[in-house]
């Protein structure tokens, strides 16, 4: 609401009702007294101020002249003949309201203006006695007072909104802790809501402990809240919020285990409440060590090793090999890992009470070797020939695999030799063809053979299919093994080369390795992994001759950890194959006895003291006395 004083010329303002003017005379009947007696004084504004114009104020305007009302010097409205418009201030403060008359872009006669002052009618906000923030002993007397005359002040001191059905204000006294609330109101019009507080004493601000700024490491971090007051109650939060009448209630020391920002406030039942205190506590975390991933960046063969260790005692690793973000679903590492492809391996580390490690990464690219090809992986091939033309890989639908080697392209004289070695004595098997002359049995002209240690074992030539070969290789110790391709001096037929694929070579007896000192599989595989033998089947093991001259296997006992102290006695039992080695995939454990499949095998379980100990034949008598074990098995 607005109260509006009208000064200057009245010459074409009508307000409540609608007036008009032709120069200096009024058309509308009402004569120049009327309008100034309603523009004297103060009064309450209508809601909108009705403003006639008309292009007849002004002699001589022509019928299609515009009549044009600016305020301010915007333009309110405008209309050819005349009109009404509604105008309503839109704040406190000075309006000039101004009339012309318009012709094309010429005005005709003058500009009439009239000057309105606009001011608010809400009273001024009432004023307490004594201040809000005073403290008293035992009783206050308050007093509220309005600058706005002919006001009524209504009141509350329950901490309530007032309206104008509150109270109205008498001279009151408080005798406790009251919110006095007060509004002034005159003509219907209410000024602003004011507040004052008045308590019979301050409550102490808490301390909080550790301080703010304070860092810790370790969770458990304790948080206790110190607070002398007797008045009140203190409240606390831990989410950084304010604390409220509804926070919880500290009643003694608590833990935090991250950062954390703690606020406390004592709430008076008489008093003023205490401050808001906070301790901003900071968790410094200590990460877990980023795992190593010990690993070949390439690799040939049919699966090549990934070791994975963490410097953080105890931390738990997980790992991917599909190049995907390791996390607490990923498969967790426990032992060697082998992989049989390129892939990307990554690895994580974590341990309760630390920050999970970085990220490690490790590429591993399987490269082609001639063993892939001839069904062989992890075995070795060499190639060479005339002028370094050795074999190649071709994909062949009749071959064993689907694939095979082809000998080097040569011209004549020349040839193109494939090679590998094993350790006899033993059966070596392969799958062979050619494709060129035919010298009818005499082997001088274009032909491959097969020889062990330079002697040639067998030959073929002309344009035939694939050939199943079992060539027996005698003799202890390594033996050269190759297939040559040979050209002669003059014609070419077929494809002039050679294939061979699908090798296979059986050993009369198995490898092993030794190691220095006999240990636990699961402790050799963690600290020392290289010494474990190629196809990670089982125990680093012995060979050696028993007394009746048959071979003997030393399986050294899963589950015994060399660096504890604890005497865990097992055996460990497994099955044995034809051929009189371990049955490695079906171990079992079967206390107290060794069992075997083998008839007439005998095993004996010996035990030391220390790891470079006598070993001794284990009885029930002496078993306690020993911390390490092992089985030997005398084959019949």
């Amino acid at each position: 609401m607005n109260k509006v004083m009208m000064i200057g010329s009245m010459a074409m303002i009508a307000i409540g009702t609608a007036l008009s003017a032709s120069g200096a005379t009024m058309c509308s009947g009402e004569s120049a007294s009327v309008l100034l007696d309603l523009a004297t004084g103060v009064r309450t504004a209508a809601t909108n101020e009705v403003i006639r114009y008309s292009t007849a104020w002004v002699d001589g305007a022509t019928p299609d002249a515009t009549a044009v009302v600016e305020v301010n010097g915007e333009t309110l409205n405008s209309a050819t003949g005349s009109g009404y418009v509604d105008w309503t201030p839109l704040s406190n403060g000075v309006y000039v309201l101004t009339h012309k008359v318009m012709s094309g872009s010429e005005q005709i006669g003058e500009t009439l203006a009239e000057t309105f002052i606009a001011e608010g009618l809400n009273p001024e906000a009432p004023i307490f006695s004594p201040a809000s923030g005073t403290i008293f002993e035992t009783s206050l007397s308050v007093s509220i007072m309005c600058p706005t005359e002919g006001t009524v002040i209504h009141y509350t001191t329950d901490g309530s909104e007032p309206t104008v059905n509150s109270p109205v204000y008498r001279r009151f006294r408080i005798s406790g802790k009251t919110t006095v609330k007060a509004i002034a109101e005159k003509y219907g019009m209410l000024s602003d809501v004011v507040t004052a507080e008045y308590a019979l004493g301050q409550c102490d601000d808490p301390v909080i402990t550790p301080s703010n700024g304070t860092t810790f490491e370790w969770a458990g971090e304790q948080v206790s809240i110190n607070w002398q007051g007797a008045d009140g109650v203190l409240r606390f939060t831990t989410d950084g919020s304010d604390p409220t009448s509804e926070s919880p209630v500290y009643e003694g020391p608590f833990t935090i285990n991250d950062s954390t920002v703690v606020k406390a406030k004592a709430f008076g039942d008489q008093f003023f409440d205490s401050a808001v205190v906070t301790a901003n506590i900071t968790r410094v975390w200590t990460d877990v060590a980023v795992p190593q991933i010990a690993a070949t960046n390439s690799f040939t063969g049919s699966k090549t090793k990934v070791v994975i260790s963490c410097a953080t005692e105890r931390a738990a690793i997980r790992y991917t090999l599909d190049g995907s973000t390791p996390d607490s679903n990923s498969n967790e590492y426990t032992e060697p890992i082998y992989v049989t492809d390129s892939c990307t391996v990554k690895a994580y580390a974590t341990k309760y009470d630390y920050h999970d490690s970085a990220i490690a990464t490790q590429e591993i690219v399987k490269v082609w070797g001639i063993g892939d090809t001839m069904g062989k992986a992890d075995h070795g091939f060499t190639t060479d020939g005339t002028s370094g033309v050795g074999w190649v890989r071709i994909e062949d639908a009749t071959a064993p695999n689907g694939e095979a080697m082809k000998s080097g392209a040569i011209t004549h004289d020349q040839y193109s030799v494939l090679e590998t070695k094993v350790t006899g004595p033993g059966t070596l098997t392969f799958s062979w063809r050619t494709s060129c002359e035919d010298s009818g049995g005499a082997y001088d002209w274009d032909h491959a053979e097969f020889a062990v240690d330079g002697t040639a074992i067998l030959k073929r030539d002309g344009i035939n299919s694939w050939t199943n070969e079992s060539v027996r290789i005698v003799g202890e110790g390594e033996h050269t093994v190759t297939w040559t391709y040979t050209k002669d001096d003059v014609e070419s037929e077929g494809d002039d080369a050679a294939y061979v694929a699908g090798y296979g070579w059986v050993s009369d007896y198995t490898e092993t390795k030794t190691t220095v000192v006999p240990v636990p599989y699961v402790w050799l595989t963690a600290h020392d992994p290289d010494v474990v033998d190629e196809y990670e089947s089982y125990e680093a093991s012995a060979k050696s001759s028993a007394a009746n001259g048959r071979k003997v296997w030393e399986c050294y006992v899963v589950g015994l950890d060399p660096e504890s102290t604890t005497n865990d006695f097992k055996i460990t039992s497994f099955p044995m194959k034809a051929d009189g080695t371990p049955d490695l995939e079906n171990i079992v454990f079967d206390p107290p006895e060794a069992r075997w499949n083998v008839s007439g095998a005998r095993p004996v379980v010996k035990g030391a003291a220390t790891l470079d100990g006598e070993w001794q034949t284990v009885t029930e008598a002496n078993k306690a006395t020993f911390r390490f074990f092992k089985v030997v098995v005398e084959l019949p």
